[in-house]
Formats: C-alpha cells, sequence, structure tokens
C-alpha cells in the first residue's frame, strides 16, 4: 500500500523549494493524483484547479476544469464545483457536446438548490447551443436539448394554467390567449426534436392546452351587470366558444394513440389515453382497455408529416348550447367526437334559428369579437416531426 500523504509532502516541498523549475507543473500534477488515490477530493480537485491556472496547453486546462468540477461535486462542495464548471463552459465552448453536457450539470445542481432563474437560464443555453452546433451536433446534444426544451415548455405551460378568466373580461381573454399561444409554440419547438418522447409529452401537453382554454371559458366569471336573459346569451356564447377546443383536446390526445400504435410506449402516451378515457369514456373506457391496450387504439393508424388534421374551430362550427351535440347526451361534455361533432359550414357561419339578444356588456362583445377570428388564426393543426402543430 502507498503512502500518498508522504508523496504528498515530499511533492510540496519541492515546488516549495523549487518554485521555477519547469517540472513545477508535472509536481502538481502528482499531487492532485495522490490527494485523489488517497480519497482527499476537495484537495485534489483545489490541485487540478491549480493545474488549470498554470498550464498553456487547452486540453489540459480543459481536462483539469472537468475534474475539479467533478471532484468538488463529489466531495459536496457545490458553489466551487458551480465555479469550476462555469469557468470550463465559457472558456471552452466546444467540443459541443462537452460543453452541454458540462451545462446539464450546472442546471441539475442549479435545480437542486431550488434556483429556478439560474436553473432555467442554463436550460436556455444549452438549447441554443445545439441549435447552432452545426455539424457538431449529436444524439447526445440533441436529446439534452430536448429535455431542457421539455422543461421551460412545461413553465409556460404552467403559467397558463394558472391564469383564470375574471372581469374586466377582455384583459384576462387577452392575457390568457397570449399564453396559450408562447405555450403552443414552445411545444411545437419540442416536437421538432423528433424524439419519440419528447414528441409525445407535446402532444400531451399540447392536448391539454387546448383542453383547459375550453374549461377556462367554461368557468370564467360572468359579468355583474346582465341581466338573467343576457347572462343565459353570455353562457350560451361561452359554450359555443369552448367546445371547437375541447375537440381539438381529443384530437391532438389521440395523435399520442397513433404513437401508441406505431409502437412508442412511454409515461405519456399513457396520460393522454387515461384522458381520453375521461373525454371520451364510450371509445376508451377502462374496461375495455383490460383486454388490451391496442384493441381501443386498431382504428388509428400513423399517418405521414405531409397528411392534415381535419378540425373544428370556432369561427365555422355551429351548434346550440345546451343540446347533446354541444354538451353530451347526458349534458356532462364531449363523450364521443365520432357521435357527437359539431355541424360546420364550408361558407360563413349559419345565422342563429332564434334572434341574439343584444348584450351591452363588454365581455360579451370582447367574447363575441374574439370567437369569430381568433381560431382561425390559431387552429390549423397539420403532422410536423410527428405531431400536429398550429400554421
Amino acid at each position: 500500500m502507498q503512502d500518498w500523504k508522504a508523496a504528498v509532502d515530499v511533492l510540496e516541498a519541492f515546488r516549495t523549494d523549487f518554485p521555477k523549475n519547469k517540472l513545477q507543473l508535472e509536481a502538481t500534477k502528482q499531487i492532485a493524483y495522490a490527494y485523489r488515490q488517497s480519497g482527499e477530493l476537495s484537495h485534489a480537485a483545489g490541485e487540478y484547479e491549480r493545474i488549470a491556472s498554470q498550464s498553456d496547453d487547452p486540453a489540459v486546462r480543459s481536462e483539469a476544469l472537468l475534474d475539479a468540477g467533478d471532484l468538488y461535486a463529489q466531495s459536496n462542495s457545490r458553489d466551487r464545483a458551480l465555479d469550476a464548471y462555469n469557468r470550463y463552459v465559457q472558456e471552452f465552448p466546444k467540443p459541443v457536446e462537452t460543453a452541454i453536457e458540462t451545462r446539464f450539470k450546472i442546471a441539475e445542481m442549479y435545480k437542486a438548490a431550488n434556483d429556478e432563474t439560474l436553473y432555467h437560464k442554463q436550460l436556455e443555453e444549452i438549447v441554443s447551443a445545439d441549435a447552432a452546433a452545426g455539424s457538431e451536433r449529436t444524439g447526445r446534444t440533441r436529446t439534452l436539448a430536448a429535455r431542457s426544451e421539455l422543461v421551460l415548455a412545461e413553465q409556460l405551460y404552467g403559467d397558463f394554467v394558472v391564469v383564470k378568466l375574471r372581469q374586466p373580461f377582455e384583459s384576462s381573454l387577452q392575457d390568457k390567449k397570449q399564453r396559450m399561444d408562447a405555450t403552443i409554440a414552445a411545444l411545437g419547438r419540442l416536437a421538432e426534436y423528433g424524439i419519440d418522447e419528447m414528441t409525445a409529452a407535446a402532444t400531451f401537453y399540447m392536448a391539454e392546452t387546448y383542453s383547459n382554454f375550453s374549461r377556462s371559458l367554461l368557468e370564467s366569471e360572468r359579468p355583474g351587470d346582465l341581466k338573467p336573459e343576457d347572462l343565459e346569451e353570455f353562457k350560451n356564447k361561452l359554450d359555443e366558444a369552448a367546445f371547437p377546443f375541447e375537440e381539438k383536446a381529443i384530437k391532438v390526445h389521440e395523435k399520442n394513440m397513433e404513437l401508441l400504435h406505431a409502437g412508442v410506449f412511454n409515461s405519456w402516451t399513457e396520460k393522454s389515453l387515461s384522458r381520453l378515457t375521461e373525454l371520451m369514456p364510450g371509445r376508451y373506457a377502462k374496461h375495455e382497455l383490460s383486454s388490451g391496450f391496442l384493441a381501443s387504439i386498431d382504428n388509428y393508424v400513423y399517418r405521414p408529416p405531409v397528411m392534415q388534421l381535419d378540425h373544428q374551430t370556432p369561427a365555422n362550427a355551429t351548434m346550440t348550447a345546451g343540446t347533446p351535440a354541444a354538451k353530451g347526451a347526458d349534458g356532462g361534455g364531449v363523450k364521443d367526437a365520432n357521435s357527437q361533432k359539431a355541424t360546420t359550414t364550408t361558407g360563413a357561419p349559419e345565422q342563429a334559428t332564434q334572434p341574439a339578444t343584444k348584450v351591452n356588456s363588454g365581455g360579451a362583445k370582447a367574447l363575441a369579437a374574439w370567437s369569430g377570428n381568433y381560431p382561425k388564426r390559431n387552429s390549423g393543426i397539420c403532422l410536423r416531426s410527428s405531431l400536429f402543430l398550429p400554421d
């Protein structure tokens, strides 16, 4: 058994007695090695930092900084590990894969420390570095970037979900709409990585975004200055605006069923299947799944990216709130998208059979104006990277 402490004493004496000797750097390497072998990881890390400062060789410096960061991390010296890793990514952005791996370590350390701001900043840096990698982009960099993009998209989704439609209706609706657009855009970027798990995750969250928007419309705060008949008219407009978004949520969740049929089974496709049992129990009832999950999706065929999704929008859907088509046969929500679809027209929306009540509420006016034009900008969905994305 070697006496590492004695070796360190000898080498440090040499380093002190001969400060200008050309073997100074080699002595420091040997001291770092001896500390590492003896289990004194923090001391070893300090010596590797010294090597990084003394050496003129970029390869030696970069390796020494990574060794220092790893050893500080193993010895639970988080701040010093972060210093070493951050120094590395600043000085050595290439090779790209190593830099991204190091940034991911930094991100995980900030996450463990509950520093969400710095955590997300590192994730953004990872996404940017991968996007700019060009020929140096690898499967590993793409995977780490996709995982980072998922976390960032989940943050946007969470910020979207917490927004409630309150009075004044115009401002809260605009805020909700903008957050919805940002969430859908982020999920679209996530799907473009072409990684099955990330595609399924993006599909699930996109469907839930549409579902939440539909539910938020139905649960929105009503204007306080409406007469009973006007309030009923306002509720009917909300029903008409919300229903197509629930249909869209179903259709997007069903895209994960296509992935499931193609052999992609993970927590995200499982979550979409679970949501479909709630939204369409007639087709996806749990008792039907007990004989095998593929039995309920035999009608789904994975379609190539060029195909379009036939969809509903509030702008071209005509329906009467309170009818089975609007609320399902039992009045509780959409039960079967095949048997209970809104009637669509190819021209202008049909006029209601009864004259609409004129509502003098700013919230009602905003809803009427929004429901006629917003979905036109956001309802186009087509298959890209195995996922339906907004046009």
